[in-house]
């Protein structure tokens, strides 16, 4: 039985609602959109079918319509309500039977709307428009990601519980760890933990670097032993109802240099400059601007080019909400508001040590908020 909360029906209808009145805003009378994440935002599919092709069809005024392979049905079915299944086979022409269904309910001259940032539109797109040549097509990026970015109250109880996870994932990793303990044993333990706590799949694996490879920003565990005088970076996130809330640590297996300690204490003291500054109205390039002057007065180097980033739901092979990721950085204008939540990262060097912190933030009315408690001083094992 599975034991995870469901967004409600009314959570459902919410965002069905939104997203129908965004496409009639920018007047298209039948949207398709193909990113997983925006599909399991609408309609609550979460399983992992979504690496065949999957299209979801809306139309403003009418119906709902999901095209995915024909074994698919049962899983439908149970997990999504008021949808029609469309199920294709393998030798199918898909984009033969969204166009059937756009031009029954649509008319063959519709406004159609397509996800172009999603990489599993290239599918369709140009048969699409050989099958519907009097159609006017229109760009539907970013009507369903920009309502995904503030987060109503059940999306912030699934962080919540995710952070919840991490924060057992990395004490099980601290226990673990030490002198001679080979890192995928310490990583098998942190899956243990994580999926008897309830844990889904996140999209990353756990990150587990240590000694020279700590500079590889999305390689993780080997066979290795942990090395005394070692640096061990972890990066993590639990995953609840695919929502995710990364956090990082950094520490050393035996005693930390003086050079490491202090670099520890700038970074940790930049991350605080940041946390303050993530407040209602403020914009992200504002938040960077904090973080990177405590970096400039200690003359210390970020590792990358920003200081976090928005998270969202999100299936493999990422936790950060699919492509476009929107950043706090020195460029970005989006301004900050109530219910964002980010994973606040500083990575930084000082030519000869490296630091890395991370937590998963919520903004509340008055500002920022860590979502992951472990204690952020730099460990020694």
């Amino acid at each position: 039985m599975d034991q995870r909360a469901k967004p409600s029906s009314i959570e459902h209808k919410r965002r069905l609602n939104a997203v129908k009145q965004a496409c009639r805003n920018r007047r298209i009378d039948a949207a398709v959109f193909t990113r997983p994440e925006d599909i399991c935002y609408i309609t609550g599919l979460d399983y992992e079918g979504y690496f065949a092709f999957h299209a979801l069809l809306l139309f403003p005024d009418a119906g709902l319509m999901l095209f995915a392979r024909y074994i698919e049905a049962l899983t439908v079915s149970r997990q999504t309500i008021g949808i029609e299944f469309v199920g294709y086979t393998d030798t199918d022409d898909v984009a033969a039977l969204i166009t059937a269904k756009i031009v029954s309910l649509a008319g063959k001259g519709a406004r159609v709307g397509l996800q172009r940032n999603s990489t599993a539109t290239v599918k369709i797109d140009a048969h699409l428009r050989s099958y519907l040549p009097k159609a006017h097509f229109t760009d539907a990026s970013g009507i369903v990601e920009s309502l995904r970015e503030v987060k109503s109250p059940f999306e912030i109880e699934q962080i919540k519980r995710a952070a919840q996870i991490s924060d057992l994932m990395v004490s099980t990793a601290l226990g673990a760890a030490g002198e001679g303990v080979v890192e995928n044993t310490v990583v098998a333990k942190i899956y243990g933990e994580m999926i008897a706590a309830g844990g889904q799949c996140p999209g990353f694996p756990p990150f587990l670097r240590s000694g020279d490879r700590i500079a590889e920003p999305h390689t993780s565990w080997t066979e290795q032993p942990l090395k005394h005088g070692a640096p061990l970076l972890l990066e993590l996130s639990g995953c609840v109802n695919r929502y995710h809330a990364p956090m990082a640590r950094y520490g050393y297996i035996g005693s930390a240099s003086a050079a490491a300690k202090r670099l520890s204490e700038v970074s940790h003291q930049a991350h605080l400059a940041a946390l303050a500054a993530l407040k209602p109205g403020c914009l992200a390039r504002g938040v960077y601007s904090a973080w990177k002057a405590c970096l400039d007065l200690a003359n210390v180097s970020p590792r990358a080019p920003h200081c976090g980033y928005m998270l969202g739901l999100s299936f493999p092979p990422t936790w950060t909400g699919g492509p476009g990721v929107k950043s706090l950085d020195e460029t970005t204008s989006m301004e900050i508001r109530q219910s964002m939540v980010f994973h606040l990262l500083t990575w930084v060097t000082d030519g000869q040590n490296d630091h890395f912190l991370s937590d998963s933030v919520v903004v509340e009315e008055a500002g920022g908020v860590f979502l992951t408690k472990t204690p952020r001083e730099m460990f020694e094992i």
